[in-house]
């Protein structure tokens, strides 16, 4: 790829870096260099740019992309933004027979059309600014619908200085003077500057002190400090947290993103969280065993009583449901013979799996002869049978 030298800034870039002439020639400036002063909104600024590379100014055509840059992102438009789009534009068939000498003729055509549509554009930006102080539409319906040169003259962040914007970017010029306000500090005597002094850092002003003090009493009234570990990272949280404040009021939101995740952090490592909190409340007692417990251990064994009141159809339910279920265990007959071949079962079933283990162990594998095998399959016939026998006995 071939390299240019730019005559303004002279550095040797890359071609791509240089707009391209109708003949095929770069231009003796790099784009950056050529666009540095362009304003998108101010046709003065760049219409010589648009003599100097021979095509014609068509402001319907400019503005198409312009406003494309401007909906976009209108915080990174700049001078290169339109331009480079533009100049593309006018290499379409439709345009790139005309000339910067055709402007003029291009312009009287579109001038009569542009007139007509200002007026109905006019009367439609009027009902709509009142159907948006109204209620009757939302913001973003009213910057969809409005013309991007009406809201880029009411947009004060294109229409101040640089110095203004980045010093003042929330027009604090609108808000409450500080002579309105009460000082938070006015009845702090030497000795409670002093007290905050040491306890905050000389390099704070009396009403942050304020501030951070209200802060440290909130979070002590909130939770349980006591040791001077967590004391010292509540100082932390409290400064962290004022900074974070500051660094929201004036815009500057990566250092408010940074001191959020301190902020976080140290609220976490400190368990000062109001899900913490709440977990902590109710680590004395959260269940009936607990208070029980509790209760026992503190005063005693709790005693028996007995109710002497008539049982309601609850109680009922519940006394028979227990009569049945003792009445199950002591005195179905099968029961007890069922528990009794299941231990012996399990007896036989525990001596295999230990006998087997053993054999493993000794890597002598055990092996049953077919006598007892045979005894084993007898035994089980009899158990069945048995406990036929002991189940259907009321039937035979």
């Amino acid at each position: 790829m071939a390299s240019c030298i730019c005559e303004k800034c002279g550095k040797t870039m890359e071609d791509i870096n240089f707009y391209t002439y109708k003949n095929g020639k770069k231009t003796e400036i790099c784009k950056k260099c050529l666009t540095m002063h362009v304003d998108n909104f101010n046709p003065d600024s760049f219409l010589w740019i648009l003599k100097k590379m021979d095509v014609p100014y068509v402001p319907t055509e400019w503005n198409v992309l312009r406003d494309r840059a401007y909906a976009k992102d209108p915080n990174k438009m700049n001078g290169m933004s339109v331009l480079g789009k533009y100049l593309a534009k006018m290499r379409l068939k439709q345009w790139k027979e005309y000339s910067w000498e055709d402007t003029e003729k291009i312009k009287a055509e579109q001038e009569q059309r542009r007139l007509e549509l200002i007026e109905k554009q006019k009367e439609y930006e009027v009902e709509l600014k009142h159907q948006y102080q109204d209620g009757l539409i939302n913001e973003a319906q009213y910057k969809t619908l409005m013309s991007t040169e009406t809201l880029h003259s009411e947009d004060s962040m294109y229409t101040a200085a640089p110095n203004e914007i980045a010093n003042n970017p929330y027009k604090e010029e609108n808000f409450i003077s500080e002579e309105e306000l009460i000082d938070p500090a006015a009845e702090l005597t030497s000795e409670d500057k002093m007290y905050l002094a040491m306890k905050w850092g000389r390099l704070y002003k009396p009403n942050e002190w304020v501030e951070l003090e209200k802060k440290y009493n909130e979070m002590m009234t909130s939770f349980d400090i006591q040791d001077s570990d967590t004391i010292g990272t509540l100082i932390l949280i409290c400064k962290t947290y004022l900074k974070m404040n500051n660094a929201i009021d004036i815009g500057d939101m990566d250092g408010y993103q940074k001191l959020s995740r301190v902020y976080d952090s140290l609220r976490k490592s400190a368990k000062f969280t109001a899900a913490q909190n709440k977990e902590k409340s109710e680590d004395f007692i959260d269940s009936i065993g607990q208070m029980v417990a509790y209760c026992e251990k503190n005063g005693g064994q709790i005693p028996k009583f007995e109710i002497e009141t008539d049982l309601d159809i609850v109680d009922k339910v519940i006394r028979d449901l227990k009569d049945y279920t003792k009445s199950l265990i002591y005195e179905d007959a099968a029961l007890a013979r069922e528990i009794e071949e299941y231990l012996k079962k399990k007896e036989i079933s525990d001596s295999i799996r230990k006998e087997k283990k053993e054999a493993k162990e000794s890597e002598t594998e055990y092996e049953m002869s077919d006598d007892e095998i045979t005894d084993y399959n007898n035994m089980i016939k009899e158990q069945k049978q048995q406990d036929f026998t002991v189940v259907y006995h009321g039937e035979n």
